[in-house]
């Protein structure tokens, strides 16, 4: 029973995944990842929102992707049955201008 109701936890528990694109992709663009800390539910927010501009400095950016991995969810499952803390990957992608 105890098996049942695990993988049931981990076949609802999928993971998603959103992209968000800044005009024409481009090949040569500097790709960077961190975390973004949620707890109870996505209710409370432990790290500040992603400053795209401070991160990419003078650079554009490109492509934003905010995913919930495998390994978000292995973090998320230490404690399944109260969602305390959920974490995301952002991943995010500079590139030079294109605007002149």
């Amino acid at each position: 029973m105890k098996s049942i109701v695990i993988t049931i936890c981990i076949i609802l528990g999928g993971c998603s995944t959103m992209t968000f694109v800044n005009g024409p992709k481009l090949d040569e663009t500097v790709v960077r990842e961190q975390w973004h800390h949620l707890m109870f539910m996505g209710l409370i927010e432990l790290s500040e929102p992603m400053d795209v501009e401070y991160n990419c400095g003078s650079q554009q950016w490109d492509s934003i992707t905010i995913e919930r991995t495998f390994i978000n969810g292995l973090a998320n499952s230490l404690v399944w049955y109260i969602n305390i803390y959920s974490p995301w990957s952002i991943t995010y992608e500079c590139r030079d201008s294109i605007d002149s």
